[in-house]
């Protein structure tokens, strides 16, 4: 047989249909061959879906022919076959062919007939989006139809529209039920040591069914770099330059920014743990379709992260460079807004002795930004400068710290203020299982309040749930113990010690600081007397020392 050529064949829906992978005598056969034409009345619109590209096409081919064998039998012609991928039970997801469909049909008025495989393939969100549909397509004398279902809802099908819609609607919900407890348990299988669901991060490859993580070939090198710089506390940005010029692109083939290294670097999976994300809600509680990274590592029952595979890092690696970025975010806390770490010891810990604001450093004086801003109108002023009063405030810091006896509780509070600068693994860790002692103490009251006081839960129930509550709670104590009891901090308790840390040459600007204002609340200054204030600097300056009124 001799078949036409393609570019005789002028239907607009040629090309989904030769993508559903129908021949060109097969369209002829079921007569989605020829341009449509005819009144209205005569013509009808095919809308077919599928929610995944998993879904089988020749299902979708069988759909259609149901289509054309049912407008043969109603004698119509169908006017255009619209086919989409997308998701038929979210709110968020715009469906553009559907809205087409329905345009063609209400607005339009090329066909007087929406025609769909089954109602679920329609719409899954109910009564609600169905019957406003039904209503607008009674108002332009048109109808919609079901085919597998037999349904018209010109021949009192409304009805059954109804109810046909809204267990399309319990069924979307079972399915994301199902689907959401799988995506949980497999999040929660910590025993496995799955990742859960989404791509792996830049450097590492999942594969596939394995919800593990490996080096990627390619990837793994490129990224342990600029793992490396972040480790040597290079700003994101500076590391986002560093990346482009040696023509590294993303996983999406596009140029690093500030926003995406942070974004990557603030990722548990960096360091080989299970991330933890956590579905978003509108106003009234429902789900939507927007997942929020929480950027900690999920812990196992005992209280400890959840690993998945060997990341770019180690996990003491991870904690170091989200306590570096921390250290650089700006006032509102977002990721891609860092701002350069101070330059000077004393930057940001002297107070205006007028407005109260702390000083900025331009060298070479600590200045009052109040001042430099905003004018002498709202702030004199103050200023000094950085050389003098830094050598003054270390050899305080000096005289007062070696004073300090072993046992004094102001040493103590150093010595943790400084480990937390230090080990910030152990610290992010300790808040990590204070958050998750404290959100487990809660669901317990919570349970306690269903059973007691509501009687939503069966005694049988509330025996189990409680008493799975009441381990874990136990074991996020034991952890929290355990944390307490691995640092040994005798060492920390000597005075001599940090003196030592302080002067010696290898000890950085930063770890100056932290050692600093271990000991230092804030510095204040008395106001000057005018230019060439000849004042003593002792007279000047008083300094809020830890632990003291």
């Amino acid at each position: 047989m001799t078949t036409m050529s393609v570019d005789q064949c002028m239907r607009e829906d040629y090309p989904a249909l030769k993508k559903l992978g129908f021949r060109d005598d097969e369209l002829r056969d079921l007569g989605l061959w020829e341009v449509p034409t005819g009144l209205p009345a005569e013509l009808a619109e095919l809308y077919i879906r599928r929610s995944k590209a998993k879904e089988d096409v020749a299902t979708l081919r069988g759909h259609v022919r149901d289509g054309a064998r049912w407008a043969e039998r109603e004698k119509l012609t169908i006017r255009h076959v619209w086919f989409e991928q997308r998701s038929a039970s979210k709110v968020s997801v715009r469906r553009d062919e559907f809205e087409k469909a329905k345009e063609a049909v209400i607005e339009h008025r090329h066909s007087r007939t929406l025609a769909v495989w089954k109602t679920d393939r329609l719409d899954r969100r109910g009564m609600g989006t169905v019957g406003t549909l039904l209503d607008q397509l009674d108002q332009r004398n048109s109808r919609l139809v079901s085919i597998s279902e037999g349904v018209d809802s010109s021949r009192g099908g409304r009805l059954v529209f109804a109810i046909l819609s809204e267990r399309a609607r319990e069924e979307a919900r079972d399915i994301g039920k199902r689907a959401a407890i799988g995506h949980d348990s497999h999040r929660k299988d910590v025993s496995a040591g799955r990742r859960g669901t989404g791509q792996s991060v830049y450097g590492l490859f999942s594969p596939v069914g394995s919800g593990k993580v490996e080096h990627h070939t390619t990837e793994y090198e490129k990224a342990r770099q600029m793992a490396e710089w972040l480790i040597d506390d290079v700003p994101a940005k500076q590391v986002a330059h560093r990346a482009n010029k040696k023509g590294w692109k993303t996983r999406a083939g596009k140029e690093w920014t500030v926003a995406t290294v942070a974004a990557w670097a603030r990722s548990p999976m960096l360091g080989g743990m299970v991330p933890v994300r956590e579905r978003m809600l509108d106003e009234d509680g429902n789900p939507l379709d927007v997942w929020e990274k929480r950027g900690h590592p999920l812990l196992d029952p005992k209280g400890n992260p959840a690993r998945c595979g060997n990341g770019v890092v180690t996990p003491g690696e991870w904690y170091k460079i989200n306590a570096l970025m921390d250290a650089r975010l700006s006032s509102d806390g977002t990721f891609n807004r860092g701002k350069v770490g101070p330059r000077h010891l004393l930057t940001g810990g002297i107070r205006c002795p007028h407005c109260r604001v702390r000083l900025n450093a331009h060298n070479p004086y600590y200045k009052c930004p109040t001042n430099e801003t905003k004018g002498r109108s709202v702030c004199v002023g103050r200023s000094t400068l950085i050389e003098r009063i830094d050598a003054y405030v270390v050899g305080a810091w000096i005289r007062h710290v070696t004073a300090l006896d072993d046992d004094d509780p102001v040493l103590h509070e150093i010595a943790r203020r400084w480990l937390a600068y230090n080990d910030p693994e152990h610290e992010a860790r300790k808040q990590e299982l204070t958050g998750a002692l404290g959100a487990a103490r809660q669901r317990l009251k919570a349970l306690e309040d269903r059973f007691y006081v509501q009687g939503r839960i069966s005694e049988g129930r509330f025996d189990e749930m409680s008493r799975t509550l009441e381990e874990q709670i136990a074991n996020f104590i034991s952890a929290l113990e355990g944390l307490r009891k691995s640092q040994d901090m005798s060492a920390l308790f000597e005075a001599d010690m940090w003196v030592k840390v302080f002067e010696h040459p290898d000890t950085t600007l930063s770890e100056k600081r932290a050692l600093l204002f271990s000991a230092v609340e804030w510095v204040d200054i008395l106001p000057s007397t005018g230019r060439g204030d000849r004042r003593p600097i002792e007279s000047l300056v008083t300094i809020k020392w830890v632990g003291t009124p």
